[in-house]
């Protein structure tokens, strides 16, 4: 594997995104160079490359950034759909659930916006003697800056529908492990503008999820996970929490599929769930 730094990060994608689809972007979400709250980042952005020259992982996101990846014009549905990698607060899963995720998307006539979200300082020593709850209180701070990026990129997309022909009312959001804690809270902590119309925790981790309250006009939720999964045990409470507040959600609990299947074959249950997901999106009007 090789590691590069961020300068080569954006030449990597544009490649990788003729590969996937006719036209993608990379697209700084803040007008400011330094966006708020990243002033307090000093290590330098840096991905790991595959023997083929494609992302594999991120670390050390200060500088927040959507890639927008448009489907061809006659199979496009008019819906898109923003990517949230997970990681672990400290990386992002770039190549297993961002590309090929997108890649999914694209197949299926949905635009694609993967967000590069900002992350927590790789390596983190603090992490190493922590327990699960002071684990959680670490991540705070980071996932605060994260969803503040979620709802920027929901904003970002909506603001230019017109230029992605995407319908404003269909505006998704999915998210895995880490990336499923930022949707799930983002999930909470919307206004009228970046409201997304539908949100895709996939086993995500509950542990650190911001919001204790959910919304009187909440998004539809489609929640899926394995039971061979320690990581997402909180996914359960996620459900009851949503249907307990009379809102739309649905839920699917895979007998094997571990963490981290993204859209990815294992020969396992949890293959099943983008059929499970396309159906439910189409029922939705998505």
């Amino acid at each position: 594997m090789k590691i590069i730094s961020d300068l080569r990060i954006w030449s990597t994608i544009f490649v990788f995104g003729c590969l996937i689809g006719n036209s993608q972007e990379v697209i700084p979400i803040y007008k400011d160079s330094i966006p708020p709250g990243s002033e307090i980042f000093t290590l330098k952005e840096s991905a790991r490359l595959d023997e083929n020259g494609e992302i594999v992982t991120i670390r050390n996101v200060s500088v927040p950034t959507i890639t927008v990846y448009k489907p061809e014009p006659t199979k496009s549905t008019g819906t898109a759909l923003i990517i949230c990698p997970g990681g672990g607060f400290q990386g992002l899963a770039y190549q297993t659930e961002g590309t090929a995720t997108a890649k999914w998307c694209l197949e299926n006539g949905i635009t694609a916006v993967i967000l590069k979200y900002r992350l927590m300082p790789f390596p983190n020593p603090e992490l190493n003697t922590a327990n699960h709850t002071q684990r959680d209180s670490i991540f705070t701070p980071y996932v605060k800056l994260a969803v503040t990026d979620g709802l920027e990129a929901i904003k970002y997309v909506r603001n230019h529908c017109d230029d992605y022909n995407v319908d404003p009312n269909k505006i998704g959001i999915i998210g895995y492990s880490a990336g499923g804690t930022i949707v799930s809270s983002v999930a909470q902590n919307y206004d009228s503008v970046t409201r997304p119309d539908f949100v895709v925790p996939i086993y995500a981790y509950c542990g650190a999820i911001l919001g204790n309250d959910i919304p009187d006009d909440a998004p539809p939720m489609f929640l899926a996970w394995a039971s061979d999964d320690v990581i997402a045990n909180g996914n359960p409470r996620l459900y009851e929490k949503w249907r307990d507040a009379g809102k739309s959600i649905e839920m699917h609990c895979f007998y094997d599929g571990g963490h981290g299947f993204s859209v990815n074959k294992q020969n396992k249950s949890s293959d099943i769930w983008t059929t499970l997901f396309k159906d439910w999106m189409i029922n939705q009007g998505f």
